[in-house]
């Protein structure tokens, strides 16, 4: 596939570029970009007018242009996302203009006193926060029904969750099914009721948030990209911050600081964070289980966890 994305970025080069010769191109990878897509660091060098030039670019495979329409509604408002590159309409290949700035997670783990730990945080939810400001219904109406009653959204998306999710443990051998039984009975418990809905990045994560000098350079990762409760793009970040390897006080900090940023400088709240958080858990621990990892007890602990401290405190290990 990386052969693929390569000549597709060589192409709009040239789209771009009519006069280029001798274009020559390299990928470097992976660039991180939290799991969302393999996305790939192309650096292309061509002659033209006599003269070398040199550009970066970051491509994925994008089959269908999901990401890629994304991307280009929300490039219209003020929210930093990656310029699309011009190329063949219906290649499935995604170019976008290189950002600068290092990954949020790196970052992190970087900061060596409080004040620089809190302070990333502040950045990171007002981010986030004009995410969610943004009208779906103006910037992205396709992803969801506009006519639809924000409660009734919600409320089929978590059916047609909980239908799979039961089928799913059903067809595990039955002494593994348990820890999951106990998950859905507490998640039955607090299904959303109030919801506040909108436009979700789908996989807010710390690798998907460029930095450059304290601020947020861009936003990547769009492809899983939808319109639902607010709480899920937090329950994903909170929940990825486990993964890091940063101290327990760390990103106690960090959370409760993102948290508190957030509430303040967004139109959304949060009420629905357990929920999100277990039922996220709960899909990472079934795959674990499904697949016959070796994490997998690991990931049934940290769901077993959550659901003992409400569903809060997801990267406490």
């Amino acid at each position: 596939m990386s052969e693929q994305v390569v000549a597709a970025v060589v192409e709009a080069v040239r789209h771009r570029h009519p006069d280029a010769v001798q274009i020559a191109a390299r990928a470097v990878e992976p660039q991180a970009e939290g799991g969302s897509g393999s996305l790939l660091a192309v650096e292309v060098t061509w002659l033209a007018g006599g003269q070398q030039q040199a550009a970066w670019f970051a491509a994925k495979p994008d089959e269908g242009g999901a990401e890629r329409r994304i991307l280009a509604a929300v490039a219209e408002t003020s929210v930093p996302v990656p310029r699309l590159v011009e190329g063949d309409p219906a290649s499935p290949v995604l170019i976008m203009e290189h950002l600068p700035g290092r990954p949020a997670d790196e970052v992190l783990r970087g900061a060596g006193m409080r004040w620089e730990v809190s302070a990333h945080a502040f950045t990171v939810a007002r981010a986030l926060a004009e995410v969610h400001a943004l009208s779906w219904t103006q910037v992205a109406p396709w992803l969801a029904d506009p006519e639809a009653l924000p409660e009734d959204l919600v409320d089929d998306q978590v059916q047609a969750r909980w239908e799979q999710w039961e089928a799913r443990i059903a067809a595990l051998p039955a002494e593994a099914r348990s820890p999951f039984s106990a998950a859905l009975a507490w998640l039955d418990l607090r299904r959303p009721v109030e919801v506040s809905v909108c436009l979700c990045h789908g996989d807010f994560r710390l690798a998907n948030v460029l930095l450059v000098d304290g601020e947020v350079s861009g936003i990547v990762g769009w492809s899983a990209a939808r319109v639902a409760d607010a709480s899920e793009d937090v329950a994903t970040l909170a929940v990825d911050l486990g993964t890091l390897g940063v101290p327990v006080e760390t990103a106690e900090l960090f959370m409760q600081a993102l948290l508190g940023a957030y509430l303040q400088a967004s139109p959304r709240y949060l009420m629905n964070l357990p929920f999100s958080t277990v039922a996220l858990l709960l899909d990472r621990a079934l795959a674990a289980v499904e697949a016959g990892d070796p994490s997998a007890p690991d990931a049934v602990a940290a769901m077993q966890r959550a659901m003992a401290g409400a569903g809060q405190v997801p990267w406490r290990t």
